[in-house]
């Protein structure tokens, strides 16, 4: 199966991608204008996070982008994923799981460096998470990793969690933070399994009365059969006698 990444034009985005990616461009106008400032009440600092618990900066600083190839790359992929899974998830669940893959990158990123002030931005936890949609729906389509490398869609997720989990590791010193990543992708990767997981379990179906009750009057008989009606209780013989009466003749 092969899939087209080329971007769409603008006016064919699903609704979703579209003013995902219009939040994107503003955001990195805000920085423009307003920089440490914006970083440091509406992007991720884990310090004020988890300390201060600033909640709202799990989502925002998803739209917060540090300069103009930060934000062109994430667009882009956003321009890419968004057209082939929101009409395939349906807008409302992709936004909701667009927003979740980012907010569970921040948990994660917050959880472990939860006394570091400086600020991250950017909404690429949230798009491995779209990468992971991806590798998890149509995880035999061919595509390039890196675009160079041939390979499967399932594979290019290991790969990339595989990466971003030494790069975590690692403690490089990047400013790239690596964790972020590897949140979205898990956190995605996550909902879509339990997500299936749910769909497949056994349909519960409640137990018919009737047939219940037949059962139980076909043990009594055999029972009869077996050792004798004096081996019958009170209980059991006055079963028999209301179930008889109810069809219309007597045990």
């Amino acid at each position: 199966m092969a899939i087209s990444f080329s971007p769409a034009p603008l006016r064919e985005l699903p609704p979703v991608t579209r003013w995902l990616a219009a939040l994107f461009f503003a955001g990195w106008l805000a920085e423009l204008a307003l920089g440490f400032r914006l970083n440091f009440y509406l992007g991720l600092v884990p310090f004020n996070f988890a300390g201060r618990l600033w909640l709202w900066q799990g989502v925002t600083y998803i739209f917060i982008h540090a300069d103009f190839w930060h934000f062109l790359f994430n667009a882009l992929m956003l321009w890419m994923l968004g057209r082939l899974l929101e009409p395939e998830m349906g807008s409302r669940k992709f936004l909701a799981y667009f927003l979740a893959c980012g907010a569970a990158a921040a948990l994660l990123t917050a959880a472990w460096t939860p006394g570091s002030p400086i600020p991250v931005i950017g909404a690429s936890g949230a798009v491995f998470g779209l990468l992971g949609a991806f590798a998890f729906l149509h995880p035999d389509t061919k595509v390039y990793f890196y675009f160079l490398f041939p390979m499967s869609a399932r594979m290019m997720a290991f790969l990339l969690g595989a990466v971003e989990l030494v790069m975590t590791i690692s403690r490089t010193g990047s400013k790239i933070s690596s964790v972020t990543h590897l949140g979205g992708l898990a956190a995605g990767l996550l909902w879509l399994w339990a997500e299936r997981r749910w769909r497949e379990r056994p349909a519960y179906e409640a137990p018919d009365p009737a047939l219940e009750e037949k059962a139980e009057v076909d043990r009594l008989l055999e029972k009869i059969s077996c050792k004798g009606q004096a081996s019958l209780s009170r209980t059991e013989i006055a079963r028999l006698d209301e179930y008889a009466k109810r069809k219309g003749g007597r045990a």
